[in-house]
């Protein structure tokens, strides 16, 4: 089963039959009921399959959902010489899973985590995805990963924010990894004046969550190439901003499991300072300003340094 969910009632020993049937019964993920079963995939064996159709199980399949042991296997997140894990673990819900979105993904899998993924295709387009990430991952509706995950990673275009449902989110740390790009995603006057920010736009979206703004300035093959174990030299340094002290808290805790330091900014207004065009921008982390594909380590310091630099 999924770690940190409660037990449930198996049909079996599914340590012997990795890729055999689901041995959850319902309609859960992590042990959480989600939405209409009509509209439910499942990962079985680290494929998404639509309820109804696994070649093992296909007259119950629609009622039956996959779980994981307790207990991972020591070499995640140990692998790098990372902090050793606890019991305790933690399921990282994302609605996007692009470039920014699907490497978060594989970090958190990395360090442990288990991932339920989302997009606006739908869940058999990341079948390929799952499998790649193996038994820890599982992909649903934007539904299903904002009702599991324990946080959750808005990773959509702007443009698409309005779309990020809301109720399930209520009482959440919500990281956004959102940036303006006008030509992507239409003008929006109240960003092109200065007066807020596009995370205070998706904090406004979704009024009774905790929204962190992080993975907004860095090129995804970086965001990939740059963990480093807590206490490196080369330890490469993301900036964080919210308006609530204990969700960032929360948040610098995950970047430090999947290898990253966090600069505090401040409150989410303070977002600007590391948005599109500013120092702090992209060119942080790589070899040349004009050559984004060399990823290269940008620490603390010359992190804050960029964010002071920055001007509107």
């Amino acid at each position: 089963m999924l770690p940190g969910c409660p037990r449930r009632r198996t049909t079996g020993d599914h340590r012997a039959r990795p890729h055999g049937p689901p041995v959850t019964v319902g309609w859960h993920v992590c042990g959480k009921p989600v939405g209409d079963k009509r509209e439910q995939y499942v990962v079985r064996g680290g494929l998404a399959a639509r309820p109804g159709t696994h070649r093992n199980d296909e007259g119950r399949a629609a009622t039956r959902q996959r779980a994981i042991e307790n207990n991972p296997p020591d070499w995640l997140g140990m692998r790098r010489g990372w902090t050793e894990l606890g019991t305790n673990m933690t399921t990282v819900g994302l609605i996007g899973s692009g470039n920014i979105g699907g490497t978060v993904a594989r970090l958190a899998v990395d360090a442990g985590y288990d991932v339920v993924l989302s997009n606006s295709r739908g869940p058999e387009t990341l079948k390929d995805l799952v499998e790649e990430l193996g038994e820890h991952a599982s992909a649903g509706t934007a539904q299903d990963a904002a009702q599991v995950g324990d946080l959750v990673v808005v990773t959509v275009p702007l443009k698409a924010y309005r779309a990020v449902p809301v109720e399930p989110l209520a009482g959440k740390v919500v990281i956004d990894t959102n940036n303006y790009y006008p030509q992507r995603d239409g003008t929006f006057p109240e960003l092109d004046s200065g007066e807020t920010t596009s995370s205070e736009l998706l904090q406004r979206h979704l009024p009774d969550s905790r929204v962190v703004k992080v993975f907004n300035n860095i090129y995804y093959k970086g965001l990939a190439a740059l963990p480093r174990p807590s206490g490196a030299a080369d330890r490469s340094a993301l900036a964080i901003a919210g308006d609530d002290a204990a969700a960032k808290a929360e948040v610098t805790a995950f970047l430090d499991r999947i290898g990253y330091d966090a600069v505090d900014v401040g409150p989410l207004a303070e977002g600007w300072r590391y948005q599109p065009d500013t120092p702090a921008y992209g060119t942080l982390y790589s070899a040349s300003p004009t050559d984004w594909e060399h990823p290269a380590p940008g620490d603390a310091d010359k992190l804050r340094a960029a964010l002071a630099a920055a001007t509107r």
